[in-house]
């Protein structure tokens, strides 16, 4: 188990949110940091994620706030379309934010590049790990290093929990659905679609794309697959299973990159996140999945609390790093579980049911209850102070 001390090596693997917070606050603890990352370069971009919540106010302990105000994404509305694009229903940003309190909405590629260009360690990118024997890891290209701390950041389909705590089936809870997320620039459809998050839905399926800046781009796309096993080309994929929408899909689909961002869309639930010298962060030990949002919020969250109990003392450090964290994942993990219905509605009247609380947002009895069914409560996890 580490200790604390101004000499001490910890390496990082993964380079998203989660691993990023958790370079940044342990370096600044007096931790020697080394971070690697099996992408060959950072990865920009990504889906539009609304970041609110304990994550908002580790960001704010690390001065981050203003940088990620500079990036909000300038959206002023949530739409639901029909396959003509003809407005169904529509939230406002003021009234969303009214439901959410302090939310950011923004590229996941911003909050995680804020985050890395406050870091002071360097990212060795095209690096993975073969194997980890407690504090020993050794690399790909066969050199091995000894480490006081290995933190586990690499996400659903961790390798560091594969290797140190077996195969993801063990972890690994399908939703049900698949996913996929790009970026493109478009000045034509930047222009028509304008600064609002438009989505289409139909059963069991959903497409939704919005302008961020300069004529860019941003697109999602969700649907049910009986399935967990992604396809071998995920562009054609999306082309087969999309193909038959109207409204912009012919476009998105014309535009899909073959290195498309595509995934299951998955919860990690482990009764441990720690053995010996490793210990889990994020979604590698708890994500809580699309459906239920505030992955990056948790993520940055665990990556505090952790620092936090190193500092506080190295014997039960992880543990209460766990007690502290696990509750507010399995809060949220239900609450993703639920939210299903509402991301990805399974009959034409759940669609209409929520475009109808859409157009009645405005009435605070429905403000409170849209709180109630898209917001889970987990501020509580950041009840303490910093120390250390």
């Amino acid at each position: 188990m580490p200790k604390s001390s101004a000499q001490q090596r910890a390496l990082i693997v993964g380079a998203g949110i989660a691993g990023l917070t958790s370079a940044w606050w342990l370096e600044r603890a007096g931790w020697d940091v080394s971070v690697v990352e099996k992408a060959p370069s950072f990865r920009a971009g990504g889906y539009m994620i609304d970041f609110f919540g304990p994550g908002h106010e580790v960001a704010r302990r690390m001065g981050l706030l203003p940088a990620l105000e500079a990036r909000r994404a300038p959206i002023s509305s949530v739409t639901s379309v029909d396959s003509s694009g003809r407005r169904r229903a529509e939230i406002s940003t003021a009234a969303y934010e009214a439901v959410a309190d302090g939310v950011i909405s923004l590229l996941r590629g911003h909050l995680a590049s804020v985050v890395r260009d406050d870091l002071r360690a360097s990212i060795r990118y095209g690096t993975t790990v073969s194997s980890v024997d407690d504090g020993r890891v050794t690399f790909a290209d066969g050199s091995s290093v000894e480490f006081d701390l290995v933190v586990g950041a690499d996400g659903v389909h961790s390798r560091v929990r594969e290797l140190v705590f077996g195969p993801s089936s063990s972890f690994v809870r399908y939703l049900g659905h698949h996913t996929a997320a790009f970026s493109f620039r478009d000045v034509e459809l930047s222009a028509r679609i304008g600064h609002r998050y438009q989505m289409l839905t139909v059963p069991h399926r959903m497409i939704g794309c919005y302008a961020v800046r300069d004529g860019s781009m941003a697109a999602l796309m969700l649907y049910r697959s009986a399935s967990s096993e992604l396809p071998a080309d995920p562009a054609s994929a999306l082309r087969e299973r999309f193909g038959d929408l109207g409204w912009v899909a012919p476009s998105l689909l014309s535009v899909v990159p073959q290195d498309v961002y595509y995934d299951e869309v998955s919860q990690v639930d482990m009764p441990s996140w720690h053995r010996g010298k490793v210990v889990l962060v994020g979604d590698a030990c708890g994500a809580v999945s699309l459906f239920a949002g505030h992955g990056a919020s948790l993520a940055m969250t665990g990556a505090c609390v952790l620092a936090e109990e190193l500092a506080a003392g190295a014997d039960g450090a992880f543990e209460r790093y766990q007690s502290r964290m696990k509750p507010a994942v399995e809060h949220t993990q239900e609450f993703g579980r639920r939210f299903i219905g509402w991301m990805a509605p399974s009959s034409a009247w759940r669609i209409s049911l929520r475009d109808m609380a859409f157009r009645l947002s405005g009435l605070p009895v429905v403000r409170n209850l849209i709180r109630g069914s898209v917001t889970p409560d987990v501020d509580g996890v950041l009840v303490s102070a910093p120390r250390g």
